[in-house]
């Protein structure tokens, strides 16, 4: 029997794409061939749904192989998936073979099986990965779920609770990437602060214990909140060689009264402690943030604040979201919505202001040494990649290959993109 032919796109976290290759391997092992979507005889959408942009997306995505390849057939999985009234929305689309739920994402080899390949008698799916043959940088989800309950969240809701991957799975897995010679390995979770190991270890404790693995690699935290970041990880990341000094710590909003009625759990003042505490013991440590805007009831004076709070605590990294209607999430019910027409125009000053901070801290590296890793030639010419502090370098007269990481630099700063640009030593 002739291998089925198939194609995934992924859209949304590392989390999604790290199961995106769960997914690859598997249907790999049970005898299917990967191939381009134009050639594909199936075709998976890991779909996203954090924002209404997402859902669009998926839409636009699967109208779009359908017209390039009209005889595949496409079945969608993922965060959009989940509640029955996406599911149903998703069915209703012509272009759509199959809808999978995204909780029975992992059983895809399974249900794909019996109907392309035949293949899947005794065997099992096996929820790890060996490499990400076209990333320079290995992913490794190590929790999944959250019970944050924020409450213009629809993930959670979709993630169901949080639940941890055991810590021997993980160190087996972080040597295995490392083997395969993965540079940098991003540790990844929906909440990955929450991450707790079988004796009650926390994040600190499996950062120690991976910063003990043999290999010539280095270590990123994919995203983490506030409230479980302590001085116990700060001085971990602080003392450790390996660890990259960067943390992506999300804000929200920088309004308390705008922060309680998200559900955060912390205070500006507490986020400011947070950041003077991080900055010293490592002051030029990469602290990028999320924002977002138009949050229903979200005043003029709440904005301001928000605007002198980013400038007061000086991300090296700004991304800003415009609030999204989510349904299932208490935001949504709420009617004192933010018109689309000022949501937009304070994105654009967020934005604004991101990039000059950006631009600011970008400029302290000018002349200091750093180690990047070579990601990907840049205009045909200089290599790309990006340093510890998350910081996108070029660099110029460097002829080796992506994936590795180099000593570099860095002589100025491109005022249009304020990309480093480097020189190799």
């Amino acid at each position: 029997m002739k291998a089925p032919k198939f194609a995934i796109k992924t859209l949304g976290c590392k989390v999604n794409q790290y199961e995106e290759q769960v997914l690859r391997e598997n249907l790999l092992r049970f005898g299917f061939q990967e191939s381009g979507p134009g050639k594909a005889d199936l075709f998976i959408v890991n779909s996203c749904t954090v924002t209404d942009q997402a859902d669009r997306k998926t839409k636009k995505l699967i109208r779009r192989v359908k017209r390039e390849n009209p005889r595949v057939k496409i079945f969608v999985t993922g965060c959009y998936a989940v509640f029955e009234e996406d599911i149903e929305e998703l069915r209703s689309l012509p272009e759509v073979h199959r809808v999978v739920p995204g909780r029975d994402k992992m059983r895809l080899p399974h249900l794909l099986g019996p109907c392309f390949s035949g293949h899947t008698a005794g065997k099992r799916v096996e929820e790890r990965v060996s490499g990400f043959d076209s990333h320079t940088r290995g992913f490794l989800k190590m929790q999944d779920g959250c019970d944050q309950n924020c409450s213009y969240c629809k993930v959670r809701l979709v993630r169901g609770s949080s639940r941890c991957r055991d810590e021997h799975d993980i160190l087996d897995e972080v040597t295995r990437l490392a083997g395969k010679g993965y540079k940098e390995i991003v540790l990844t979770g929906i909440c990955l602060g929450a991450w707790t190991g079988s004796k009650g270890q926390g994040i600190p404790d499996i950062l120690r214990e991976i910063d003990r693995v043999e290999g010539d690699f280095r270590v990123r935290l994919s995203s983490i909140e506030p409230n479980y970041i302590d001085d116990s990880l700060i001085e971990t990341i602080a003392a450790s060689r390996r660890i990259c000094r960067h943390l992506h710590i999300p804000l929200q909003n920088g309004s308390d009264r705008i922060l309680g009625l998200m559900n955060r759990r912390y205070t500006t003042e507490q986020f400011r402690a947070l950041v003077r505490r991080i900055r010293k013991l490592m002051p030029l440590a990469g602290l990028t943030t999320d924002v977002i805007v138009g949050f229903p009831g979200e005043s003029e004076m709440d904005f301001d604040r928000t605007l002198r709070f980013i400038r007061d605590i000086e991300p090296s990294r700004l991304h800003v979201f415009k609030y999204s209607d989510r349904r299932g999430t208490s935001s949504f019910r709420v009617r004192d919505k933010v018109s689309s027409i000022v949501a937009r125009d304070r994105v654009a000053l967020l934005i604004k202001a991101g990039d000059e901070l950006k631009a600011e801290f970008c400029n302290k590296f000018i002349g200091r040494e750093v180690d990047v890793l070579a990601e990907h030639r840049s205009k045909g010419v200089s290599l790309a990649g990006y340093t510890g502090e998350y910081l996108r370098t070029r660099l110029d007269g460097f002829d080796g290959s992506a994936g590795n990481i180099i000593r570099v630099k860095i002589h100025s700063v491109d005022k249009n993109s304020s990309c480093l640009l480097a020189s190799f030593i």
